[in-house]
């Protein structure tokens, strides 16, 4: 199948506005960075449900990931308009259902290879390969998406910033800074200083203070006004203490 640009305007206009949008949000509700990408997704979902992009392939695309997207939410029992899936009292259920749509976000990622919509299929499957604890699968899966994302900051930062969700989770400090890192120094991604936030976070548990503090101080500098959190200030002032000495 021939593979087809991502950076269609429309779409980056959007998805600009729906960052601007996000990061706001986060300010005034003093969130950790930790979870943005998940919530840039479903903003992004929100606002016409993946259907921001212009052309008829990806129309077509983000359609069927959108249609796939509800089903499986209605499966697990969310209710209507929901962005989020539900716990289920029944562990062997979710797998159930987890188990039977893997293969159906695999078909949409494969039939609409080289489309937005197709790349976040493939963050769909990455997170249905994690959920059912498969996680040793998903580095095919993200090397595969970052095959697709190249030209497109916007989408490559979100993907290292997934990934580095995925380490964080597995307490994997280093990889999950890094990760983080490769967002943040992507200067055109909306949120590329939460990003380095974020880095900056996972390095000072990693214990690499020097490193954390260094991206501490680049964000303090060339974003100012940016609204961290209290508990990230007090990192701050706490790593400063300590290389003061």
């Amino acid at each position: 199948m021939a593979k087809h640009r991502h950076d269609h305007p429309d779409m980056i206009e959007e998805f600009e506005s729906a960052a601007e949008k996000l990061a706001g949000w986060i300010g005034q509700n003093l969130l950790l960075v930790g979870g943005t990408v998940a919530a840039v997704l479903a903003l992004a979902a929100g606002i016409g449900g993946y259907r921001s992009w212009s052309t008829a392939n990806e129309e077509t695309a983000s359609d069927a990931l959108d249609r796939m997207r509800g089903s499986y939410l209605q499966a697990l029992g969310a209710e209507p308009g929901s962005l989020e899936e539900p716990e289920l009292a029944n562990p062997a259920a979710a797998k159930a259902i987890r188990e039977e749509y893997l293969p159906q976000f695999r078909e949409i990622a494969d039939e609409h290879d080289g489309t937005v919509a197709g790349t976040l299929a493939l963050f769909e499957v990455a997170a249905l390969l994690e959920a059912l604890e498969r996680e040793d699968e998903t580095g095919a899966v993200w090397t595969r998406a970052l095959g697709q994302v190249a030209g497109n900051p916007r989408l490559e930062g979100l993907l290292h910033q997934r990934v580095g969700e995925a380490h964080e989770r597995n307490e994997a400090w280093a990889e999950a800074a890094a990760s983080h890192e490769r967002a943040g120094r992507l200067e055109g991604y909306p949120l590329r200083y939460w990003a380095l936030v974020d880095a900056a976070r996972c390095y000072a548990s990693a214990g690499e203070r020097g490193q954390a503090l260094a991206l501490y101080d680049q964000v303090e500098a060339e974003s100012p006004d940016l609204p961290l959190p209290p508990h990230i200030r007090d990192q701050i002032r706490e790593l400063r203490a300590v290389a003061a000495g």
